[in-house]
């Protein structure tokens, strides 16, 4: 395949699929993305590695960047007061049943917090071939977003679900103005997170994840997701808003005082989000499954370097170097300071990448 060095070249070329912040629609968006899906192990390393290469992100990262681009440009700002000192402190992350999950155990994990506190990345730390990651706030408007076949593409369970016992929820914006909130909103989620319990339990051969702040604002007993893995992000409401601004300030300045203004509305409803967050937290931080991890900048920094390493992998196979792939995995063995997971992860990418270049040659 002929190296790109241009963005537009890679952009032409119909075999990879890629995500360009200059798209204006959540439509346009899942579009890209199941594109991207769809495609073989092969393809998607190419699109990953050019999309690393020009965006200084992987199709999945970009695909998330915009989909909080597209959010926060469809809110209503207000005028914002300055939060309390409690805003500001995060709590440890906090897992319950990683070990059960990895192990494939337990199929199905549950990842809560506030709105732009990292789930989605914590998310993606635990993604693979067998994982199928799912956002529950693609439950809402899912028609105006999705078309049946695309549904299919995007997840096995969401359009079981929708073309099941949830068909009634199927629904685009026409259709929402005309329904009651406490026979749409109030009922999708619990029933979409009934029917995923269910779902995963008759398909053992396959990993979900489910994220999503609907998790405890319409479930108030903890209790009910024992059996399943659930991971907290720690993260205080500032610092998430703050993040959000930091990446929204490289994408456009001029949207800053948006952002800043974004603040008043959502403070108001902290102090009933963190109760809810801290019954969950209060539930399974005392469980002998639990970890909690402090989010510190060395773990931030590992985070980095696993993902350095992956985009190397990526390179390595689109330059067709072999050696260079093995260079990493030998690395990732010796190297003492990673954790088994991370270590795991590295490794089963490079044996991935020499079995399909093998392949490819």
């Amino acid at each position: 395949m002929e190296k790109y060095t241009d963005l537009e070249q890679a952009l032409q070329d119909t075999s990879l699929a890629m995500i360009t912040d200059d798209l204006s629609t959540q439509k346009e968006l899942n579009k890209a993305f199941l594109k991207y899906r769809v495609l073989s192990k092969k393809q998607k390393r190419f699109s990953d590695y050019y999309s690393n290469e020009f965006f200084g992100h992987t199709v999945p990262e970009m695909y998330v960047q915009v989909k909080e681009k597209l959010k926060a440009d469809n809110h209503t700002f207000k005028e914002w007061q300055l939060p309390n000192e409690k805003l500001m402190l995060s709590e440890p992350d906090l897992y319950y049943k990683e070990e059960s999950f990895n192990s494939g155990d337990t199929n199905i994990c549950f990842i809560l917090g506030h709105s732009g506190s990292g789930k989605s990345m914590m998310a993606r730390t635990l993604e693979g071939e067998d994982i199928d990651h799912i956002e529950l706030d693609d439950l809402l408007l899912t028609k105006d977003h999705f078309t049946m076949d695309e549904l299919k593409d995007y997840s096995d369970m969401f359009y079981s679900f929708f073309t099941g016992e949830g068909a009634k929820y199927y629904i685009g914006i026409e259709e929402r103005d005309s329904i009651p909130k406490e026979d749409y909103e109030d009922k999708v989620f619990i029933d979409f997170v009934r029917f995923a319990m269910d779902y995963a339990g008759q398909h053992r051969d396959k990993k979900y994840i489910i994220d999503g702040i609907w998790i405890y604002l319409y479930f108030d007993d903890p209790s009910f997701f024992e059996d399943y893995a659930v991971f907290i992000k720690g993260t205080s409401f500032l610092k998430s808003k703050i993040r959000t601004m930091k990446r929204e300030m490289q994408r456009d300045k001029e949207t800053l005082q948006d952002r800043k203004q974004m603040f008043g509305r959502e403070v108001r409803n902290y102090l009933l989000d963190e109760d809810k967050i801290n019954s969950y937290r209060l539930y399974f931080g005392k469980h002998p499954d639990t970890v909690l991890r402090a989010e510190t900048n060395e773990a931030s920094k590992k985070d980095e370097t696993v993902v350095n390493e992956l985009h190397n992998i990526n390179k390595c196979f689109v330059d067709e170097d072999a050696e260079g792939i093995n260079a990493i995995l030998k690395k990732a063995e010796e190297d003492t300071e990673l954790s088994n997971w991370n270590k795991l992860r590295i490794i089963n990418e490079c044996i991935s990448a020499l079995f399909d270049l093998r392949k490819s040659n």
